[in-house]
């Protein structure tokens, strides 16, 4: 059987040589509009889309999801770009200014999720909701944002995978964060790995949904399957920080949200019995 390898990179993605698809989709005057940037929006727009519904099913005002996802963006943007420079801050101690350019790569997810649970509890607390309610509405859209946004990682060339060992793999062409890390070696394609366990995750959210036992469960198990996945996955990628024992700092926090949400998850179940 013929070997696969894609190429990708600044020019666009070769699959046997091919040209298929376009990281830099089109110019609007000196402005780039990339491919990575499409899949970011598109997935902001699936996930509020999602949490739309569920909320509208649920009896919640509708609008109040509008409200709320703009300014839960923005802020994970930024917890985002700051957990990733606090865990890679040797890459950025030489040139801080760097830290500013997002849109080069470098966005933690942990650290997107952790700033929009900051924004999260201040919106909540001023529109008077039900904390554990309003998460529940939420989880499922988070991770259908999650999903499409890795698309966004693996056309950006950054969150990627390892040297593969088999004969296929993500080869990135200069200019992307992939190929300063590893030059034109085959990798692993974490993020689409990432992206289709993240899609799994969402349709058993969405399955558990109706089902769930008290108000918190479905955010609680978001945190605890991410963070399984996450775990694993890590294992596979190639541009995440060491901290101990082998373990990276993405499998280090994980653990510690997953310990964390099962610990709640136990103790609102004994609450109710």
């Amino acid at each position: 059987m013929q070997n696969y390898m894609l190429v990708m990179g600044q020019y666009g993605i070769l699959k046997n040589g091919v040209m298929v698809l376009y990281p830099i989709l089109f110019h609007i005057g000196s402005i780039e509009v990339r491919a990575w940037g499409v899949m970011v929006s598109l997935g902001i727009i699936l996930g509020t889309f999602i949490a739309f519904r569920l909320a509208r099913r649920e009896g919640q005002d509708g609008n109040l999801v509008f409200d709320y996802v703009l300014y839960a963006v923005i802020s994970g943007f930024l917890g985002a770009r700051i957990w990733e420079v606090i865990f890679s801050w040797e890459n950025f101690a030489g040139a801080p200014l760097e830290a500013l350019k997002f849109w080069s790569g470098g966005l933690s997810i942990q650290g997107a999720v952790a700033g929009g649970l900051l924004f999260t509890l201040w919106f909540i607390r001023r529109n008077n909701l039900n904390f554990w309610h309003f998460a529940d509405i939420l989880a499922p859209g988070l991770i259908a944002g999650q999903a499409i946004g890795r698309i966004g990682c693996f056309l950006n060339g950054d969150a990627y995978g390892i040297p593969a060992q088999s004969g296929w793999g993500v080869a990135y062409r200069p200019g992307t964060p992939a190929y300063s890390a590893y030059g034109g070696a085959p990798l692993v394609p974490a993020e689409l790995l990432e992206g289709a366990g993240d899609l799994a995750i969402m349709a058993l959210l969405l399955l558990l949904f109706s089902r769930r036992p008290f108000n918190g469960f479905i955010a609680l198990m978001y945190f605890v399957l991410y963070s399984a996945l996450r775990f694993t996955l890590e294992f596979w990628r190639g541009d995440s920080l060491l901290m101990t024992e082998g373990l990276k700092a993405a499998q280090v926090s994980s653990i510690v949200i997953a310990l964390a949400a099962i610990g709640v998850i136990i103790f609102k179940m004994r609450r109710r019995a």
